[in-house]
């Protein structure tokens, strides 16, 4: 599986419908339009704990149809802010279009947490759900699968390396406009500084509230990218936005990815700014990346679905 990273527009038009959100309102990261997705209802969505060494996370519980892949959801918000009711359209929307059960992570946010924190939570609480797979949901396959957007794809790919080659592993990665590398130099960062609604001010300002010392912007458990194993990573679906002071971040990570030979669909949606998971509600264009961003993932997971019920067949 592969695929071209659509070029951003030269003119960097903003989706007009963003742009006025932008200029006449305060989007809030929950945004429940009815447009937006088909909801799931409220009796598969369930509240719990995650029960890890020496903490609990609160998680949400979300049921799909199918059980051959939980997913693992980490929301955004730059290490700092966010929780399970801010990203939970994201979540309901990912469980609605994969079918499979999703669960959202409340990790721990900076600055009262500063990093390893919230790395340390998304590497446990994946190989907690693997572990716990069939008991959330009921007979589930202890298959695991990740999903972020910004600083939570930051955290998914995070969780996938250091868990690979052992039993939680991860089978397949959703990363949506990710933090990768923290890299200030990177051209995105000054093309679009500042207009586009996500700041390269406020990049920098969420970093500085989650590390606490510079030298760990070079850490690949902060900055994935900078990882020497990114080939153990697994089939990846990776979305971002042209118009983002983090485009580079993804494009980086896909060529790195690439070059490491782990197979990766990207897709780059040239009118659309950092976060347009958000925005569905209110844009076309940012509700049609998101369906084709769940699709493709949906895809990816039937795709390794058949691999597995054909190795399994074979072995029989």
């Amino acid at each position: 599986m592969s695929g071209p990273v659509t070029p951003a527009s030269a003119a960097h038009e903003l989706d007009p419908q963003i742009a006025e959100a932008l200029r006449t309102v305060e989007v809030k990261a929950d945004l429940r339009a009815p447009s937006a997705a088909p909801p799931v209802t409220d009796p598969l969505v369930r509240d719990d704990i995650a029960p890890l060494r020496g903490r609990s996370l609160p998680i949400r519980l979300y049921q799909g149809p199918r059980d051959d892949c939980v997913i693992v959801f980490f929301h955004g918000g730059g290490f700092v802010k966010g929780d399970l009711d801010s990203h939970d359209l994201q979540a309901r929307m990912l469980c609605e279009v994969t079918g499979r059960p999703v669960v959202s992570v409340q990790y721990r946010l900076a600055p009262e947490h500063r990093f390893p924190g919230a790395y340390e939570d998304a590497v446990d609480s994946v190989r907690w759900v693997h572990e716990h797979a069939g008991t959330l949901f009921d007979g589930a396959a202890a298959r695991i699968a990740v999903a972020g957007s910004s600083a939570g794809a930051n955290l998914a790919l995070g969780a996938a390396l250091a868990l690979a080659s052992s039993p939680s592993a991860p089978v397949a990665q959703l990363l949506v406009c990710p933090f990768a590398s923290g890299d200030s130099t990177l051209p995105s960062r000054t093309e679009f500084a500042e207009g586009y609604g996500l700041t390269s001010r406020a990049v920098e300002w969420f970093i500085e509230a989650y590390v606490s010392d510079p030298a760990q912007r070079q850490d690949p458990r902060f900055a994935p990218v900078l990882s020497e194993n990114l080939g153990v990573l697994p089939p990846t679906v990776l979305f971002s936005a042209g118009l983002d002071p983090l485009r580079d971040d993804a494009r980086v990570l896909s060529k790195r990815l690439r070059a490491s030979g782990v197979h990766v669909l990207a897709s780059e949606e040239p009118t659309l700014p950092h976060g347009y998971f958000k925005y569905a509600g209110l844009s076309e264009a940012a509700k049609g990346a998101v369906v084709r961003m769940n699709t493709a993932f949906r895809d990816l997971l039937d795709d390794l679905r058949a691999d597995v019920a054909c190795s399994e067949g074979e072995l029989k």
